[in-house]
């Protein structure tokens, strides 16, 4: 496949533990005037917190977490954490999507992007495998635009440590026709580089996104 390129990856982590920090994890209790509001956020964070009964997604918060985040995304989660660092929150904990959402969210148009994504339920267990990684080559693939998706990514790119954002899959199988879905085309001309995983049976289990 002339769009993918084997690459070498180089993951490097820094320590950040620093151990004057006073670390506590909380149950979220919103308050009693909050609303649940949709948007394609909600869409996005649900169908993704589906994909894996025992997953748990985070979002990384500076200090303090946006009334959008609380309305259109945690009230959507049965099951919401947060971590305090010295009494300030810095990461949202989210697992066991709401049912009531879900069907919602399902039962309504998804987003093509979101449809690439996450739209298929797949109720096969996954078996961990060696993996390698590939760059998708943009002079190969046709660009998507989406202004709505955009600010999905923008939400991933205000809430993700570091540059680069993963994003686990669970129905991609390797073959060519994956660089025209639209979830391809959108991200391979609006970040700067993008990564799949794929292990040695040809499933592919994350596409990563180093923003630009």
């Amino acid at each position: 496949m002339e769009w993918l390129k084997p690459f070498e990856a180089n993951n490097q982590f820094e320590d950040n533990t620093n151990s004057l920090l006073d670390f506590k994890i909380r149950e979220f209790i919103p308050e009693s005037n909050v609303q649940k509001k949709y948007s394609l956020l909600t869409q996005f964070f649900l169908l993704l917190g589906s994909q894996d009964d025992n997953s748990v997604t985070s979002l990384f918060v500076d200090n303090r977490i946006d009334n959008q985040v609380i309305e259109e995304i945690i009230m959507h989660f049965d099951n919401t954490k947060i971590v305090l660092e010295n009494k300030l929150p810095s990461e949202i904990m989210l697992s066991k999507p709401n049912q009531e959402s879900l069907s919602l969210i399902r039962s309504n148009k998804v987003n093509p992007i979101i449809k690439n994504l996450y739209g298929t339920i797949n109720n096969t267990q996954y078996e961990w495998r060696p993996q390698k990684s590939h760059k998708i080559l943009s002079e190969f693939i046709e660009k998507y635009e989406d202004m709505e998706f955009d600010e999905v990514l923008d939400c991933l790119n205000n809430t993700s440590q570091g540059p680069i954002i993963s994003l686990a899959l669970s129905s991609w199988t390797l073959e060519d026709s994956l660089k025209d879905t639209f979830a391809i085309r959108y991200f391979t001309h609006k970040c700067k580089n993008v990564y799949l995983w794929i292990d040695d049976a040809n499933i592919v289990s994350t596409i990563q996104l180093e923003l630009k």
